[in-house]
C-alpha cells in the first residue's frame, strides 16, 4: 500500500513543473501573446476540460481553474495546473449559478486534489453561442473573480472554439493567446485538427469515386451506342433514296418507298409500291 502511494505522489510530481519556475516545453494557442500577463495551461487539464465540455451541449456548465501566478520578465504568468468542475449547479442554456452547495463542494475539492494551488478563474460552456462575456458573465468575474490574477475561459462545444479572459487596466479583455505546457520531453498533442468530411450515407468516399467512374463508361458506352445506331440510320436513309432513284429510272414516274412498318399477320413482307398512271 505505502509503496502504491509512493508512486502516486511520484508520478504527480513528475506531470508538475517545479514551483516557482515557468514552463519550458510549451505550445502556443491563437495569436501572439501582447499583453503583460501569459496564461499556462497543463496538457493534463486542458484535456480534462474537453472531455468535460464535450456533451454539455444543451445547457451551461462549469467549474473552477486552479494552479498559481508567478511574476517574472515583468509580466503576470498564470499557471493552470487543475480543473473542478462545478456540481450542483443552477443551469439553462444561456445561464450557469454556482449555488452554495456548488462553492461548498469545489472548497472541498480543492483542499483535497490540489492543496497547495488557488482558484484562479472559472470556466463555463456556450453551447453554440459563441466565444464571449454576457454581462451575466461580467457580473460573475466582478463579483467572484475580480482578483487581477483571475481569469474566465469560454468554451463553445458545438462550434469547437474557446477563449480566455483577463484583467487589464481594470477591464475584463479577450486573451489573444496561450501556452499548453508539460513536463519535459513530452510530447503535447493538442493543436487543433482539421475535421474529415463525412462519408456519404451508405458508403465510402473510395465506394463513391468508383460509382463515378463506372457511370462515366456507362454514359461514355451509350452516347458510343447512340452514334452507331444514328450512322446506321443515316446509312439506311440513303439507300432508300438510291431505290428510289433507281425505280424512278425503271418505270419512269415517281415511285414512293414506305418505311418497314410493325408487320400484321397479312401484312406482306415486300416493300409498298404506289405507282402513279
Amino acid at each position: 500500500m505505502a509503496k502504491k502511494q509512493k508512486n502516486k505522489a511520484g508520478k504527480k510530481a513528475a506531470e508538475a513543473v517545479p514551483e516557482n519556475a515557468l514552463p519550458q516545453n510549451i505550445v502556443a494557442m491563437g495569436e501572439h501573446i501582447e499583453e503583460n500577463k501569459n496564461i499556462y495551461i497543463s496538457q493534463r487539464t486542458y484535456k480534462a476540460i474537453h472531455r468535460f465540455t464535450k456533451d454539455k451541449t444543451t445547457t451551461e456548465s462549469g467549474g473552477v481553474l486552479v494552479g498559481r501566478v508567478i511574476e517574472e520578465f515583468g509580466k503576470t504568468n498564470i499557471i493552470i495546473n487543475g480543473f473542478i468542475e462545478g456540481k450542483h449547479c443552477e443551469a439553462t442554456p444561456t445561464t450557469l449559478k454556482f449555488t452554495h452547495e456548488t462553492w461548498e463542494q469545489i472548497h472541498a475539492d480543492l483542499q483535497k486534489k490540489y492543496p497547495d494551488e488557488k482558484i484562479l478563474g472559472w470556466i463555463h460552456t456556450h453551447p453554440d453561442f459563441g466565444i464571449f462575456l454576457s454581462e451575466y458573465d461580467k457580473f460573475i468575474q466582478s463579483n467572484f473573480f475580480n482578483g487581477e490574477d483571475q481569469i474566465a475561459y469560454v468554451i463553445d462545444p458545438i462550434q469547437h472554439i474557446e477563449g480566455f479572459y483577463f484583467w487589464i487596466n481594470g477591464n475584463i479583455e479577450r486573451c489573444k493567446g496561450f501556452y499548453v505546457f508539460d513536463k519535459t520531453g513530452t510530447k503535447i498533442t493538442v493543436a487543433e485538427e482539421p475535421e474529415p468530411e463525412p462519408a456519404p450515407a451508405g458508403g465510402s468516399t473510395l465506394g463513391l469515386k468508383i460509382a463515378c467512374a463506372v457511370m462515366a463508361v456507362v454514359m461514355a458506352v451509350m452516347m458510343f451506342m447512340l452514334f452507331t445506331q444514328k450512322a446506321a440510320i443515316d446509312r439506311l436513309e440513303n439507300t432508300v433514296q438510291q431505290q428510289q432513284m433507281y425505280l424512278n429510272m425503271i418505270f419512269g414516274q415517281q415511285v414512293v418507298i414506305e418505311p418497314e412498318q410493325s408487320a400484321s399477320p397479312d401484312a406482306s413482307a415486300e416493300p409498298t409500291q404506289n405507282v402513279g398512271g
